[in-house]
């Protein structure tokens, strides 16, 4: 019997981009929901968990800082992985701590899969993950540093 498809929220107010991500999650195998803001996607998370959330930092509504605060103050939703991806230089001050990883756009289709699969295999471990830890996050980027 195969395992059922890890699940995975995206949260971004660009429709062109979001329905591209879409597509691309989907072909590697997972299962996508889509929401335009932060509100929409607690009212989402309301009916149920998902395995991951893919968020967009800048939003109108609630943006992603807000969302990953909310969802870390929930009980059923504060260890669901959480990936930011950015076009910002550097993450807010008031988002430290809040991601389980970020991305940088633009970024590579591999780089996406790939953080994803980690970020979902820290959580599968077990990991308390490095935002509940107070560390600072990891920082991914599709240029070589």
């Amino acid at each position: 019997m195969m395992a059922p498809k890890q699940s995975i929220l995206i949260v971004d107010d660009e429709f062109g981009l979001a329905e591209m991500l879409r597509e691309m999650l989907r072909e590697s195998g997972f299962e996508v929901i889509l929401a335009i803001n932060g509100r929409l996607a607690l009212e989402i998370l309301a009916e149920g968990k998902v395995d991951l959330v893919l968020t967009d930092m800048m939003m109108p509504v609630m943006d992603g800082a807000e969302l990953a605060a909310a969802l870390r103050k929930d009980q059923k939703h504060r260890d669901t992985p959480v990936i930011m991806m950015t076009s910002l230089p550097t993450a807010r001050p008031q988002s430290e701590g809040l991601f389980d990883a970020v991305l940088r756009k633009p970024f590579t289709p591999e780089l996406l899969v790939e953080t994803i699969g980690s970020c979902l295999a820290s959580a599968d471990d077990g990991a308390t993950g490095w935002n509940r830890s107070g560390e600072r996050g990891r920082q991914r980027q599709s240029s070589d540093e």
